[in-house]
């Protein structure tokens, strides 16, 4: 079924020769009229040149935004952001409006010159096979993926539609992902911003694959403005459920993975202190490792909580596979026969791992997949 953009929003996604096998690599997204916009971005010091450009254009109106892939324009240079200039002024051009209203972002390796004349060649191109499908455009945006990630809400008059990409190299902080996301809501520029950062906080920063925080990670939120004004709760709601869908599809897609891994974290004193000892289990290769070999070997759990919070009383520690706990108050829970179940909840492509760890208030789900061979594999020559 055919997700579509809401009103005002149309986008493309073509082949312009950055992919060597002559994949969909350039997607254009547009509107006709000037319209706001709010973003989140890596907080990587190595941030890439077109984050750069995008990150200086908040909080003014936009006209249209281009995405490559296969290229990440990281770590390039002067040369980078000059490719990026180009980028934005040819689609300018193309639009009839000036560069400053076009935002630009790409994902694909670092470090490598980005053939920006491929690019520029190519929009004119682009802007005629404009529709209101958003299949075209997700499909130019894949880097390892093995599928698109769509999400959309109804709400009262209007839409919200979220595109993105991401597999790998996913850590808080964002991960290596981008997400186009727009509505058509009667919403202020300020909630805009308000709303994304929190809807952000609680799907994309939760997150992780690898523990690896990208140059690239960014999230674009554009209203048309053309659809009905939405109650503030209504539409916050509305936006989080399509992050929080679009993370948890990255997660399931992430690079050689076979395990969906969910690990809640209650009794913790805060939502941060949660958030960090999700994380850490999360980022331990040892406890991910487990997770594809089936392995219910809990005290690699327990290891990462207590890396991440040296005054965590395992005392007051409890500790669930799935169904079966297996560690309560400092001591080891459900002998053998405890372990065998565990072992059970393990063999799912959807793991849950329950982590009590003290008295606090703060309850918090941080999502992950495992580590195979064939992640490895894969990385291994992520270049060449």
């Amino acid at each position: 079924m055919a997700v579509r953009w809401p009103r005002g929003v149309t986008s493309s996604g073509i082949a312009c020769g950055i992919k060597p096998r002559g994949e969909r690599d350039l997607g254009f997204l547009t509107s006709e009229l000037p319209i706001a916009w709010a973003g989140t971005f890596t907080r990587n010091a190595a941030a890439a040149a077109p984050v750069t450009w995008s990150r200086a254009r908040l909080r003014q109106s936009v006209r249209a935004l281009v995405v490559n892939s296969g290229n990440a324009n990281a770590c390039t240079g002067p040369d980078g952001y000059s490719a990026v200039e180009s980028t934005a002024a040819a689609a300018a051009d193309v639009l009839g409006c000036n560069a400053e209203e076009v935002l630009v972002s790409s994902t694909g390796p670092i470090g490598v010159p980005l053939p920006a004349d491929r690019i520029v060649s190519a929009l004119p191109r682009a802007a005629a096979a404009l529709s209101e499908d958003t299949a075209e455009f997700a499909a130019s945006i894949l880097t390892t993926d093995t599928r698109p990630k769509l999400a959309r809400r109804e709400v009262e008059g209007a839409s919200i539609t979220g595109v993105a990409k991401g597999a790998a190299m996913l850590a808080p902080n964002m991960a290596t992902m981008l997400a186009f996301i727009a509505t058509d809501a009667v919403v202020s520029q300020d909630h805009l911003q308000e709303s994304l950062t929190s809807a952000v906080r609680t799907s994309f920063d939760r997150i992780s694959v690898d523990a690896c925080e990208s140059t690239n990670d960014s999230v674009y939120l554009l209203s048309t403005a053309l659809g009905a004004p939405i109650e503030r709760a209504r539409f916050d709601a509305a936006l989080a459920e399509v992050c929080s869908s679009l993370a948890e599809q990255m997660v399931r897609d992430a690079e050689g993975s076979t395990k969906l891994v969910r690990i809640e974290v209650s009794g913790a004193t805060d939502e941060d202190h949660g958030v960090a000892l999700g994380r850490a289990v999360a980022a331990s290769c040892l406890w991910r490792a487990a997770v594809n070999g089936g392995d219910p070997n809990w005290g690699r759990v327990i290891s990462a909580l207590g890396a991440a919070d040296r005054s965590l009383d395992p005392s007051v520690l409890d500790l669930w596979i799935g169904a079966q706990q297996v560690f309560s108050a400092g001591v080891p829970f459900g002998g053998m026969d405890g372990m065998a179940k565990a072992a059970a909840e393990m063999a799912s492509e959807e793991i849950r791992i329950s982590c009590v760890v003290g008295r606090g208030p703060a309850h918090v789900e941080v999502l992950s997949a495992d580590l195979s061979t064939a992640y490895v594999e894969l990385n291994a020559g992520g270049t060449t």
